[in-house]
């Protein structure tokens, strides 16, 4: 499988560590409250802060990001790289 098709696919480790996982939380929270206040006076803005939302939760539950793939970014550090390796699950390695 070559890296595009494995990309699209969500075929890949997970790649996103806890710090970028807890930003992307936070930008979550922020783009739910947003969308609720637009609500009412603004529904594109309302629809996309949804969008925008939904995204981040769903990067924070997997711990994947497919734009971090196609960086080939991994933001494990390494005490949660040592941590998922005991555990046997599998972590993209960034090739830097």
């Amino acid at each position: 499988m070559n890296r595009f098709s494995k990309g699209i696919t969500y075929s890949y480790h997970r790649n996103i560590g806890w710090q970028d996982r807890t930003i992307r939380t936070i930008v979550g929270i922020l783009a739910v409250i947003a969308a609720i206040y637009f609500y009412k006076t603004n529904m594109l803005a309302s629809i996309l802060l949804s969008v925008l939302a939904v995204a981040q939760f769903g990067t924070v539950l997997s711990a994947r990001c497919i734009m971090c793939y196609f960086a080939n970014q991994c933001t494990i550090d390494s005490k949660e790289k040592k941590a998922l390796e005991a555990k046997t699950i599998p972590y993209e390695h960034s090739k830097n």
